[in-house]
């Protein structure tokens, strides 16, 4: 009588540990970084509303050295989703209802078949509607996306962030950054802080290649507005830049390139409620041939009267760029006064 007892007893504990509303019942969401699931009508896809779709979600980094894309974009149709996985980390579905019960909009959700999933739902009653809400969220939707990605990818950073190399920052610069443990701080002096990480890595052939990652950071005194437009931040960059990273050959150094050869794009943000000045392109050497993606970021530290830049950028000619870039891109994001 005992045992019997004991056994529902552990019965009726494993059911309440696999109750599907228990957090603990859902698996941890897939997909590799970059990846979006794109839910729609065979039809609609096929046609230029799916090419819109790919255009504003996921539109070319005109700003790589090669064709790549902000995203991946992976299309299913309602069908196919539902015969397949639904654990995928980021879900975009279009739906049109006739059901008078439902109105037309855009919802977001998150963990509902995984965790760490976010799904967001486009619901119409029409393919106009569906087009004239996603068009008015676009960048909404984009801009969702590529924060949770960064989200995620602080969580790991953070895991494994070098202490040493933070403390020596904050003592030199009075401000914060988070790299990982195997990121050193290469130059630390008064006028710059340098964090490199260089690293053997394989491509899909197996076959080895070098990838070079760096986290620039340098500040100077804040005078007046005029200092936030392209033209002075990027004649500061190639001040900062063309000191402190050389060619192998005499004479090389680093540049930013005129728009005329490698366009770059600025834009006016907010960074964790600052104002900041964001110029994104691709940088190159003055009699040399190594170049690369970067992105440059600069706000004003209003308590000790100076604008501060952190860039990140690097050079991996082997390698599609996006996912390295995206992984420094969240380093960025930890930037904080102390």
């Amino acid at each position: 009588m005992k045992k019997l007892l004991f056994s529902l007893l552990i019965i009726s504990l494993f059911a309440c540990t696999t109750d599907e509303n228990s957090e603990s019942y859902k698996p941890v969401s897939i997909g590799t970084q970059g990846r979006i699931d794109v839910i729609m009508p065979e039809m609609l896809w096929e046609a230029r509303f799916g090419e819109i779709v790919q255009e504003q979600i996921a539109p070319l980094l005109s700003y790589y050295p090669n064709e790549e894309y902000l995203f991946d974009v992976i299309h299913s149709s309602p069908k196919e989703f539902r015969m397949g996985s639904k654990k995928q980390k980021n879900i975009l579905e279009f739906e049109i209802t006739q059901n008078p019960k439902l109105k037309s909009g855009i919802s977001y959700s998150s963990d509902i078949w995984a965790r760490d999933q976010s799904m967001i739902t486009i619901l119409g009653k029409s393919q106009q509607d569906l087009y004239d809400i996603f068009t008015s969220h676009s960048q909404e939707i984009q801009d969702h996306f590529i924060g949770l990605e960064i989200e995620r990818m602080k969580i790991d950073l953070i895991r494994n962030k070098n202490y040493l190399a933070e403390t020596e920052l904050l003592k030199k610069h009075n401000l914060s950054v988070t790299v990982p443990n195997d990121m050193q701080l290469s130059i630390n002096n008064n006028e710059v802080a340098i964090f490199e990480r260089q690293r053997l890595v394989s491509e899909k052939q197996q076959s080895p290649g070098d990838l070079q990652e760096f986290i620039v950071i340098y500040h100077y005194p804040y005078t007046d507005k005029s200092q936030f437009n392209k033209d002075s931040l990027i004649a500061k960059r190639n001040a900062v830049v063309g000191k402190y990273f050389k060619g192998k050959s005499k004479g090389s150094y680093m540049t930013t390139p005129p728009d005329t050869l490698a366009p770059s794009f600025e834009k006016e943000r907010l960074f964790k409620n600052t104002y900041a000045y964001e110029i994104r392109g691709l940088y190159s050497m003055v009699n040399g041939f190594r170049g690369g993606p970067f992105i440059n970021i600069s706000l004003v530290d209003e308590d000790r009267g100076r604008i501060v830049t952190i860039e990140a950028h690097l050079y991996g000619p082997k390698f599609a760029k996006r996912p390295y870039m995206m992984g420094l891109e969240t380093m960025l994001n930890t930037l904080s006064f102390e």
